[in-house]
């Protein structure tokens, strides 16, 4: 498990001496970031097996499951309540007649990894059509449908026990005060480490402070806690994701090989939640897929992909792009140019200073490359320069670089000249368009 550079290396006496959160997960999972697909945008809590065992099959039958999305994760709607005898989750008998470890076997059948959710709170976030489902006499909650709060050793095994390869916990029903975040979460990463198999920890705390350490809490970080942390509320357009952009601007130095920034998940036109408006246009989505695999951050695709456009499959197997997020350096990415991106903006008059409707992001890649986003959230197309001071950034040591459109490969590119004079313009559609450049060293004899 990464660590933030420069914390010290904390040993078994260390962890007897400070708080729970002290200690890391140290998995070895999440070495890149995860990939794979949500059934939280697509489904809301009115998951079911029938349409997940579905989706599995179309993962395979797509082909994207060859170009490495290999989680299948079910979200929020699959608990009912808790056993008052054994504590122990209770599955929704007709939304799962085969149990949730049925669920699993059949995902695992097809190749896939399995993931499961609950919250750290009392309760959940339970959508109205949830909480009409869920048991409300006791253990139970008379409100809301039952969280993982103070049942985190049996609902930590419970889930192992049904072959789950994934475990999110949100953060509905649960103080947001920071020391009691990190050690609720800190007691589900230890019940998921003493079960003996690795799993996947993935935070939903939809909060920047869960990426940094904090010394007077003895908190060494998002890492110390998990695979993946949630540093922005919920993306339910391209203008709250954009707020996650800006977010994300400020984490890099957090974030990395066996732990990672989570902006949340990728969405597309339509989201199938009841009584919620969201979505991004096609464009939009693309852009996110470019700037979440220069971040780096998880790609979990949370769409009804039964339904979605070809554009929309096209988009999320561009096997060049996907290579971007999964590259095995595992360098944050940074933003080279702009100030913080809003929907709606407007462009500055003032040429001396940078808008609010552009970004640059940067991020170096293996083998001495660079991958390179523009983005463009204005009401128009417009040509964005890299200029020098922007390129300056970028540690690029060679005198020349091969540039490729990895949205248009075959397309010549002029390429980059290195040096204290670089400088690179391209045209970017607006309403959330973005140009995504590979710059590979040209070897001079």
């Amino acid at each position: 498990m990464r660590l933030t550079a420069n914390l010290p290396v904390v040993t078994a006496m260390h962890c007897l001496a400070f708080p729970a959160w002290t200690c890391g997960l140290n998995n070895g999972l999440g070495l890149t970031p995860q990939m794979g697909w949500s059934s939280w945008n697509a489904i809301g809590s009115e998951v079911n097996a029938a349409y997940v065992k579905k989706v599995t099959d179309y993962f395979v039958s797509s082909g994207l499951q060859k170009k490495g999305w290999q989680y299948i994760n079910i979200d929020e709607g699959w608990m009912l309540g808790r056993n008052a005898t054994t504590l122990e989750p209770i599955p929704d008998p007709h939304a799962f007649p085969e149990g949730m470890n049925g669920l699993g076997d059949y995902i695992h059948s097809k190749g896939f990894l399995y993931g499961l959710y609950s919250s750290r709170g009392v309760t959940q976030c339970a959508r109205p059509e949830y909480r009409d489902r869920c048991i409300h006499t006791p253990p139970n909650p008379p409100i809301g449908c039952e969280g993982s709060q103070g049942y985190e050793k049996q609902d930590g095994a419970w889930i192992v026990s049904q072959g789950a390869d994934y475990f999110k916990e949100d953060s509905c029903g649960g103080s947001q005060d920071h020391a009691t975040a990190f050690a609720d979460y800190a007691r589900m990463r230890d019940v998921l480490n003493a079960t003996g198999k690795r799993v996947f920890f993935s935070l939903c705390g939809w909060n920047p402070w869960y990426a940094p350490p904090d010394s007077t809490l003895h908190y060494l970080g998002g890492a110390s806690l998990g695979n993946s942390w949630r540093i922005h509320g919920d993306g339910k357009n391209w203008t709250a994701l954009s707020g996650a952009v800006n977010v994300m601007a400020t984490l890099a130095n957090y974030t990395g090989p066996g732990g990672w920034n989570d902006p949340d998940l990728l969405i597309g036109p339509t989201c199938n939640i009841q009584g919620v408006l969201c979505g991004n246009t096609d464009l939009q989505a693309r852009t996110q897929l470019n700037l979440w695999s220069v971040f780096p951050a998880p790609l979990l695709i949370s769409q009804d992909v039964l339904t979605w456009s070809a554009y929309a499959l096209e988009t999320y197997s561009n096997e060049a792009v996907i290579a971007i997020n999964q590259d095995a350096r595992g360098e944050a990415g940074i933003r080279l140019q702009g100030d913080d991106l809003a929907l709606p903006c407007s462009f500055s008059n003032d040429q001396s200073r940078f808008d609010n409707c552009t970004n640059v992001w940067g991020r170096g890649l293996s083998g001495e490359r660079f991958a390179v986003v523009f983005v463009n959230n204005g009401p128009e197309h417009v040509n964005i320069t890299c200029d020098a001071a922007c390129f300056a950034r970028l540690p690029l040591s060679a005198t020349k670089y091969h540039v490729t459109d990895l949205w248009a490969p075959t397309t010549a590119m002029p390429p980059l000249i290195g040096g204290v004079s670089s400088e690179y313009s391209v045209e970017v559609l607006g309403h959330g368009g973005s140009r995504m450049l590979e710059l590979t060293p040209v070897r001079l004899p």
